[in-house]
């Protein structure tokens, strides 16, 4: 069985496109963390809704679908869905812990693909052990039993879930696989453009918080003077 997650974020004027799409997966899960209109339209299909009244951010709503779970496989769909029905079937039919696309993105502008770029080449500088050619795609294949089993160390609730989760595979072992897709990027829904200077920002936070965190300094975030520094900076990026 196939469990399908659904990350919304105010996405009520492109969702129901995706949930026809989705219609023919017996177990879909939408969880919703947002202020719109999202849940009255989720609710005309036949698929779970879990309504948060706190915002969650894209890993912590990833982490909530993946305790909701009932398959024994874990689909992670963007609300726009960003892949072909060709492209989809050939990530399912991939045998893995981990199914990664290696994704040729359309529709990107250039100034959001050359920080695309340059993120990639920042995270491999940082865990070198990452030899993959994507991280940030919203679509993803994941075994539910792996992915239960390193829940305990994915400490990222926002955009840097998606590291947190291939690293936390990658140190174990469990077995990953890329897949060469096309994948329609969508600037006009897009939550990144509007606000990318502090996303950018953050984005890097994230990566160093990660870093320290699968260090021998990981005290470090559990100190007092950290966190200090950690919400100054998150303050004066709001």
């Amino acid at each position: 069985m196939l469990t399908v997650i659904v990350p919304a974020y105010n996405e009520s004027h492109r969702i129901q496109r995706t949930l026809k799409k989705l219609s023919k997966f017996d177990d879909v899960i939408v969880i919703f963390d947002g202020n719109d209109d999202t849940p009255n339209v989720v609710r005309k299909f036949p698929v779970r809704l879990f309504i948060s009244k706190e915002r969650l951010g894209k890993g912590g709503a990833l982490k909530t679908g993946i305790s909701l779970s009932r398959g024994d496989r874990i689909l992670t769909m963007d609300a726009d869905f960003p892949v072909s029905e060709e492209d989809l079937k050939k990530l399912l039919d991939t045998d893995a812990d981990l199914v990664l696309p290696k994704r040729k993105i359309l529709g990107m502008p250039l100034t959001r693909r050359f920080l695309h770029f340059s993120f990639i080449r920042l995270t491999k500088l940082l865990f070198p052990s990452l030899k993959f050619q994507d991280f940030q795609s919203g679509v993803k294949l994941i075994r539910r039993d792996k992915a239960l089993s390193v829940m305990n160390e994915l400490i990222m609730n926002d955009l840097l879930f998606d590291v947190n989760l291939i690293y936390a595979f990658r140190r174990r072992g469990y077995v990953i696989k890329e897949v060469e897709i096309s994948y329609i990027h969508d600037e006009k829904g897009s939550k990144i453009s509007g606000r990318l200077i502090k996303v950018v920002l953050l984005i890097f936070l994230s990566l160093i918080k990660l870093r320290v965190y699968y260090s021998p300094f990981k005290s470090i975030l559990d100190t007092r003077l950290y966190r200090r520094v950690q919400d100054f900076i998150l303050k004066v990026l709001r």
